[in-house]
């Protein structure tokens, strides 16, 4: 570690500080702004001060565990600030916000008033209390449901504040995020989101944006405590220059060390969090269904409405036509009272609330999934979105190679080492060796550690300077060493702009300043003049010579699927004897600009780094392909390099007369497409657009790999592409692949060698940064839809049947074949049971066999309208024949125990038709399984959701209890066995029937459409009829709504508090 020392002062000559709250006055940003924090600090005894009263060093941290638990029982730890869950009574009163559940509470209080009077108190109160007791059981297993989901989603959000971050105690150490504490030294770097407050003590060329905090987009310009100290600045200035570093804030250039003062709800995030709410959007997929509901609701409403109006004809009938009974009677309101249950019943049965909860829980089944398989899921609808992606602009480093560096080429002394001829020092001569070396060492901020045991390099940092520095270190250069507060005058990190990173040392036996280079090899050795030859003679480097290295060395290296980095020097010679000192020299060396710093040059080496390619990457690149999805890679790589990996990785067909712009480089494709320009959307606003979708659109048939590409170029190719009609998922690892990230339909950041920007641009990361695992998101997205389409399949069929069969009733039978009761029990079937059975079903892997869904697909297809109407006809058939026919062919008079009882005569045959009824859904979700136009067999993949048994086990059972003991309550009357298999054998029956309708042509069934799939908008949702009449559907929107107020109180905090 570098490190500058403030003037060290006694313990007598500063203030001690007594509570955190001290510590949190130092951040308040008028303090900042006004230097009243610098004055504070001073008074605490600078840095070094703060320190020793936090029992840590400058230099080693905190260097014991024991004291790292004193500071984290003393200031607290730094786990995530997390919104408190909802408890499971508040979700049940939550559910109870249902319009419709309210009225059938109402309503069922009435006939119990009802009934209670006419049959007395022993019998007259089972009716409504069987309605309370289901109302009540819905609620309680839809809040059930929902409580879970949330601690599922809850898991998964603190999974993605556990990340990695580099400490110094005693040495340099990788921790989680959550273990930090106040006094630990932590390390930062360009693209690092800062998860805790703190001073800075040491760094270069350090610029921060704090708009996330501040509001305020200028950059930041931040310098160590001991720089500021020692320079004079105006009060004004503390408001651009200062040293305190905020959490949440983004590091955009630089590289250094700050000492932690504030960790977890302490921090100014941690603040801010606080007031956030943490509920996830309505995602796409379930905005279109909502369309969907709202159809359905307004075929069920108008049914509810036609049901109601029928059967208070038949009352009308029965009181004026055939003087039954009077009108004004208790017979007469409890008619109407029946009525209008049954007419909110259909209501809750037919607006679909079940479609939202089944979105709601395959989402939250399979990124719970996805995180087993190495997929950290941010944003929820990435998860859906991903099943419709057709192409994928993919990283090199890390994604398609393993990144796990080494030089296996190395070129020097105007001779190329091979693989272990590297490592024979004697064939190369010392001063070589030394001048490289000391460039790696001392132009290099990674931090790799030698296991012990093992004798083995964990590679901490950039893996390219790990594999330098492993280099130097075999020939005996030890890069602690050469990092020492003395000698680095100046650090210019390395950014995907520059491609090159440089370092001015102080030598302090001659007084001159040393400027150390390394970065793209073509870029740098443009810059040389000179080149170390035999003996570590310089030798002037020629046009000639140039080419020479140009071909022989770093396209060769390429070739080789090498990645090339070069390595040079310059001298500057001390003009005068005022810039003698460290000093002076390092005033002197920081008033050269930037582009002219590192001119002039002399060539050292050129290293060949190797990263091999991931076993499985050509398999899955191939699978993509298959799946109908383009895979393009985008590198910073020369074009050799990029096209020799994608030649190994099965991006680039072997053995084939490359197209014309099949490989590209960055700058010639910018070129090609003029770039970006100012365009606007279908809504009218302003948006980035290509500027020549001609060329892009003859470019982007042909283009798999695009070398030397500058993020900028990324974020070209992306919107070209979404420009297109595309669904585009994209990688990246770098600061500067934050806004392709965000561009991105769906952004995959490295979960290893990923920036906090990228992480946090991102909606998925991969957790071991391997592609595979986006094959693994593609699987799971696909499977998603075909969840919710099982679910579709199932609940419009149920629908579609209950609907026709309780109008049909009430008209001919002047009664609902289905009371209440009944069709509350059905509701539960077809919402939160099929919801969970269907919406959880394990992804195969032939969805990966077919071509990605559309954006203008409809959820409903032909395939979908087939199942769908071939099954509700068959359960009308079989529903009307037990309504009108049964009787004619077995017997179903009241069991004798029965007569005398309050029951109607036609007991057994409604029995047998609520029976048979739930037994054609629990048949007819085994069809529903399969949406494969191709798979005819119902049973296929027959074992693999036990979930999906065991709902229906349940539900079997309960229904045959419901049926033979819960009489008197359900009014139902008890079967037979033959009247029970008779019920079984037409449950089958559709399954039969489901085959036979899968010989029906496709096409035959292409124009069918009985419902709009119209996407809703999230500020229009709470205005449907479905969110009026049944609130718990849209329940969980409100909470966005909340959102919006939180983020106004945080916009606030932030303003006034800061």
């Amino acid at each position: 570690m570098q490190q500058q020392y403030s003037k060290q002062k006694d313990q007598k000559d500063f203030e001690e500080f007594h509570n955190i709250e001290e510590l949190k006055e130092l951040f308040l940003l008028n303090s900042i702004n006004d230097g009243i924090s610098f004055q504070k600090v001073v008074k605490l005894g600078g840095d070094q001060g703060l320190a020793k009263q936090l029992k840590s060093h400058l230099l080693k941290g905190i260097d014991s565990e024991a004291q790292v638990q004193e500071n984290r029982d003393k200031f607290g730890n730094n786990d995530p600030v997390e919104k408190e869950p909802a408890k499971l009574w508040e979700l049940i009163l939550e559910c109870f916000g249902d319009t419709m559940l309210q009225i059938l509470l109402v309503a069922a209080l009435v006939s119990t008033i009802i009934g209670i009077i006419n049959e007395g108190i022993k019998t007259g109160w089972t009716e409504g209390a069987t309605i309370f007791l289901a109302v009540f059981l819905i609620v309680s297993i839809t809040a059930g449901n929902n409580y879970l989901k949330e601690r599922q989603f809850q898991q998964l959000r603190r999974k993605l504040d556990d990340g990695l971050i580099q400490v110094v105690r005693g040495g340099i150490v990788e921790i989680s995020v959550k273990e930090i504490v106040v006094g630990d030294i932590l390390q930062f770097g360009i693209g690092d989101i800062f998860p805790v407050d703190g001073l800075m003590i040491q760094g270069s060329q350090i610029k921060v944006d704090e708009s996330p905090m501040t509001g305020e987009s200028d950059e930041i310009k931040k310098l160590p405590f001991n720089e500021i100290s020692q320079q004079q600045f105006s009060s004004k200035d503390h408001h651009h220059i200062s040293p305190f570093l905020i959490s949440g804030t983004r590091c955009l250039d630089g590289n250094g060390y700050m000492l932690v003062l504030q960790v977890g709800q302490n921090t100014i995030q941690g603040q801010l969090k606080q007031l956030l709410n943490q509920d996830n959007p309505p995602t796409p997929l379930q905005q279109k269904l909502e369309g969907v509901a709202e159809n359905i609701g307004k075929l069920g409403t108008l049914v509810a409405i036609l049901t109601f109006i029928a059967l208070m004809g038949h009352l009308l009938i029965d009181v004026f036509i055939d003087h039954k009974h009077e009108l004004f009677t208790l017979k007469s309101l409890q008619l109407i009272i029946e009525a209008f249950m049954i007419g909110v019943t259909i209501i809750v049965v037919a607006v679909p609330e079940g479609l939202p909860l089944a979105v709601t829980i395959a989402l939250a089944y399979s990124v719970g999934k996805m995180k087993d398989e190495q997929n950290l899921v941010k944003n929820l609808a990435s998860c859906e979105i991903m099943g419709g992606a057709n192409n994928i602009c993919s990283d090199k480093t890390g994604t398609l190679t393993q990144n796990i560096m080494q030089v296996t080429a190395l070129w020097i002394e105007n001779h190329i080492y091979l693989n272990q001829e590297i490592n024979i020092t004697s064939k190369i001569s010392k001063q070589s060796i030394g001048i490289m070396s000391e460039s790696i060492c001392c132009n290099s901020i990674a931090n790799p550690t030698k296991d012990r045991d093992s004798n083995r390099w964990i590679q901490i940092g950039n893996k390219t300077e790990c594999a330098l520095i492993e280099l130097a270190d075999n020939f005996g250069y030890k890069y602690s060493n050469y990092r020492l507060n003395d000698r680095i005058l100046r650090q210019i990190p390395f950014s995907s702009k520059r491609k090159k990173m440089v370092t001015a040392i102080l030598n302090p036996q001659n007084q001159t300043i040393r400027i150390f280079t390394k970065g793209a090899s073509e870029i740098i050795l443009a810059q040389c003049f000179r080149y170390v030859s035999n003996n570590g003679a310089e030798v002037l480097l020629d046009k000639t010579k140039k080419d020479d290295i140009l071909h022989n060395v770093i396209e060769n290296f390429a070739s080789q699927s090498l990645r090339t980095i070069a390595i040079a020097y310059k001298d500057l010679e001390p003009q005068s004897q005022a810039i003698k000192g460290f000093v002076n020299a390092k005033a002197h060396v920081h008033q050269i600009n930037e582009d002219e710093i590192d001119k002039d040059l002399t060539l050292i080496a050129i290293a060949g780094i190797k990263d091999p390619i991931r076993p499985d990457v050509a398999d899955s690149i191939r699978q993509c392909t298959k799946s109908g999805v383009k895979v393009r890679m985008v590198t910073g790589d020369n074009i050799i390099t990029a096209q020799s990996i994608a030649l190994e990785c099965g991006i680039l067909e072997k053995n084939r007369a490359q197209q014309e712009f099949e490989v590209i480089e960055g700058k010639t494709f910018r070129d090609l497409v003029g770039g970006l320009v100012n365009g606007k959307n279908e809504e009218g606003n302003e948006i980035k657009v290509v500027k020549n979708m001609q060329i892009f659109s003859k470019i982007s048939r042909e283009m798999k790999v695009m070398a030397r590409a500058s993020p900028e170029d990324k974020y070209l190719l992306v919107t070209g592409l979404i420009q297109e009609g595309n669904v585009v998922a994209v990688t990246g690892d770098g600061t500067n692949d934050a806004p392709a990230l965000k561009k991105a339909d769906v952004g995959f950041a490295m979960g290893i060698t990923g920036s906090d920007v990228a992480k946090d641009a991102a909606d998925i990361i991969l957790i071991d940064d391997n592609f595979s695992s986006i094959i693994t998101a593609m699987k799971w997205g696909r499977n998603i839809y075909d969840c919710i389409r099982k679910f579709i399949q199932f609940q419009l069929t149920v629908n579609l049947v209950a609907l026709f069969m309780s109008f049909t009733g009430a008209v001919i039978l002047k009664q609902s074949p289905l009371n209440a009761i009944q069709m509350l029990w059905v509701n539960l079937i077809m919402d939160t049971f099929a919801s969970l059975a269907l919406a959880t079903e394990p992804p195969s892997i032939k969805v990966l066999d077919r071509q990605p869904y559309k954006r203008t697909d409809q959820i409903v297809s032909p395939t979908m309208y087939r199942t769908i109407v071939g099954a509700s006809l068959y359960q009308i058939t079989i529903l009307i024949f037990i309504l009108f026919l049964l009787p004619k062919y077995i017997d179903c008079q009241i069991p004798q125990e029965l007569i005398g009882q309050n029951y109607p005569q036609n007991v057994v045959q409604m029995s047998i038709f609520f029976q048979a009824f739930v037994l054609m859904q629990v048949f007819n979700s085994i069809s529903c399984r399969q949406l494969d136009y191709h798979t005819r067999n119902p049973f296929a993949n027959f074992c693999n959701n036990p979930l999906f048994w065991i709902v229906q086990t349940i539900t079997v059972i309960v229904q045959v209890l419901l049926i033979q003991y819960g009489g008197k309550y359900v009014k139902v009357s008890h079967l037979t066995f033959f009247q029970h298999l008779l019920c079984i054998a037409f449950g089958f029956g559709g399954i039969i029937f489901s085959i036979l309708f899968k010989f029906i042509p496709e096409q035959f069934c292409q124009k069918i459409h009985l419902f709009k799939e119209e996407e809703i908008k999230t500020e229009k949702m709470d205005d449907t009829l479905t969110s009026k009449l049944r609130r718990k559907s849209t329940m969980r929107l409100h909470t966005s709504q909340r959102s919006k107020h939180d983020l106004g109180s945080l916009k606030k905090m932030s303003s006034e508090k800061l």
